[in-house]
């Protein structure tokens, strides 16, 4: 794997990182956020790439990359080579062509180009049709549940103030959906169209040719070096924090681990009551648990067929619970028919929630029927399309926007997120989940970097994103125990050799939630250098405090500014804690 390259063609700077181009800018604008190969087999899992071979040559207003790939998992037999250049007058291609000696399945495979979601949401663009007509459109404002381009041969839009971008696809038929759906920070323009069948088999013999060409035209700024300092601008407005929860797995828990839990003074614990285990033994130690941590409880009814069984066990937890959610392995979407059972069987007057076990996508595709509902409920984690450090982190900016599209969905409920995991907690859209294997050494639920900084400055970041909105009511983070939650269990990691955490070990995302007790305001904020370094900045009782996260591998100097006034040296990737003097207005 190569390191982080920087390159130019002609006007344009761009990153090559490991097969991939990245952060096209043209002036100070990022035109293009990604260029990139994917192959997702049968059952959407995106599947990693063994670069074999990689010559990268820079000459100062163009370059010329050549590389040498093959597949993993089903594609093994699958290689490609890609031919990568960039001239002095700012044309970027990227072609690939690729072939197999075995059969496989893939649902899709092929190149895809990322659009920035910062400062596209409106942008006009036409779209040319591979018939040679051309329509004129924009990228939504509000995130679409649906492919809001289809047949694209190319796209053109202004970019600075005077020239135009345009991007042509040739070998395939594309199309682009709004990755924000997601919380992946950007639009994707991908092959082969979702309305085709899938999964479509690739045989011997088969040819993969394909190729993405960016032009620009017009008047060409001169290219724009970014500040030494980072700046954050932080508002004198305050927003409330969500609530903020997380779940309880794995129970009982023993006196120390809710001692450890106890000491972040969470809102909640989220337990989840399965139609396969003892639903009124889990209800009972989940109390006891709630009662000896001081959290109230969120119940998931999870493929309970008897719903009457649970009535007596209900009763006795209905004290302690705020909110009650029936959730389906077969349904996107609570249905109404689902909640009504539930309803009927254990009383209309508890705090019923609808939505979705899976992403913003579903309730956004298949908008729930709130009436009744106390809570509107959707899941989230970084990780849908993209496992690299720079894709999660940037994740963080579209879950703002998440929260600002919620409540049209959300009508009159309360709209809590969770659970909040770093990587999907199961696969939703897979076919054959016993051929589903995980990337890493680790289950495919399991990140390592759960255990780092990393983790905690996403988890800072992300709260920041949801509560920036104002709109967010909770949210539910991680588990409390063990290698997807906050602390290690007691006992111990069940994998040492892939996950080498020590009993009882707190990560660093344990640390941010204890650092935040006592704080209950978000002063919303702005860097200007976001991939860089950000910022999380509370106020509370203990005054204002500041999160600050360098997410580069070099010492910066991070300025925040507006509201709050302070100066801050950072180490590379880290997340530092800034008690800041004095009190905001």
């Amino acid at each position: 794997m190569t390191a982080v390259i920087p390159l130019c063609a002609g006007p344009l700077r761009l990153d090559y990182d490991s097969g991939d181009l990245r952060a096209i800018r043209l002036g100070g604008l990022e035109i293009v956020r990604r260029i990139y190969v994917v192959f997702q087999d049968r059952n959407w899992t995106a599947r990693p790439w063994i670069i074999e071979d990689e010559i990268i040559e820079s000459r100062g207003d163009g370059f010329a990359i050549a590389l040498h790939a093959r597949g993993t998992f089903d594609a093994s037999a699958f290689t490609w080579s890609a031919e990568i250049t960039g001239a002095p007058d700012g044309t970027i291609r990227y072609a690939i062509d690729g072939a197999t000696t075995d059969p496989f399945l893939r649902n899709r495979l092929g190149l895809c180009v990322l659009h920035p979601m910062d400062g596209f949401a409106g942008r006009a663009c036409t779209i040319t049709a591979p018939d040679g007509s051309v329509t004129s459109s924009a990228f939504p404002d509000e995130i679409s549940p649906h492919q809001p381009f289809r047949d694209i041969r190319a796209m053109e839009y202004p970019a600075t103030p005077g020239s135009l971008v345009r991007v042509e696809f040739d070998g395939e038929i594309f199309e682009t959906e709004d990755h924000r759906n997601w919380s992946d920070a950007s639009y994707k323009t991908y092959c082969t169209p979702i309305s085709l069948p899938f999964p479509a088999q690739v045989r011997p013999g088969d040819e993969i040719g394909q190729s993405v060409t960016i032009t620009v035209s017009g008047e060409m700024p001169a290219p724009v070096d970014p500040p030494d300092v980072v700046t954050v601008t932080v508002s004198a407005d305050q927003v409330a924090l969500p609530a903020i929860g997380t779940q309880a797995t794995d129970l009982p828990w023993s006196d120390t681990e809710i001692a450890a839990v106890r000491a972040l003074h969470l809102d909640h614990l989220m337990v989840s009551v399965t139609g396969d285990a003892n639903p009124t033994e889990t209800l009972r130690l989940a109390v006891d648990v709630a009662q000896a941590t001081g959290t109230r409880l969120r119940v998931r009814l999870a493929d309970v067929e008897d719903y009457a069984s649970l009535r007596e066990a209900v009763s006795a937890v209905a004290p302690f619970a705020d909110s009650w959610m029936v959730v389906r392995s077969d349904e996107k979407v609570t249905s109404v028919a689902s909640l009504e059972a539930a309803q009927d069987a254990l009383g209309r007057q508890l705090p019923w929630s609808a939505g979705t076990d899976r992403y913003f996508t579903e309730i956004n595709r298949q908008p729930p029927d709130t009436y009744g509902a106390t809570w509107l409920s959707f899941a989230l984690n970084p990780q849908v399309h993209a496992a690299d450090d720079r894709s999660i982190l940037q994740s963080t900016a579209s879950q703002e926007v998440i929260a600002r599209n919620a409540p049209r969905v959300a009508n009159a409920a309360r709209i809590a997120v969770g659970p909040v995991s770093l990587r999907p907690r199961y696969n939703p859209n897979a076919t054959d989940p016993a051929a589903d294997p995980s990337n890493t050494a680790l289950p495919s639920s399991v990140d390592a970097r759960q255990r780092t900084w990393l983790g905690a400055a996403w988890t800072a970041l992300s709260l920041r994103g949801l509560a920036q909105a104002g709109t967010i009511d909770s949210v539910t983070y991680f588990e409390a125990l063990g290698w997807r939650g906050l602390r290690e269990r007691d006992t111990g990691s069940v994998d040492p050799a892939a996950f080498p955490s020590q009993p009882g070990e707190e990560f660093p995302v344990y640390a941010l939630l204890r650092d935040l007790v006592g704080y209950d305001l978000l002063h919303p904020s702005r860097s200007d250098q976001p991939e860089v370094a950000d910022a999380l900045v509370v106020n509370g009782a203990p005054g204002p405090r500041a999160f600050v996260a360098n997410l580069s591998a070099q010492a910066q100097t991070i300025l925040l500014e507006g509201a709050i006034s302070a100066t801050i040296e950072a180490d590379p990737m880290s997340l530092s804690v800034i008690d800041l003097p004095g009190r905001t207005a």
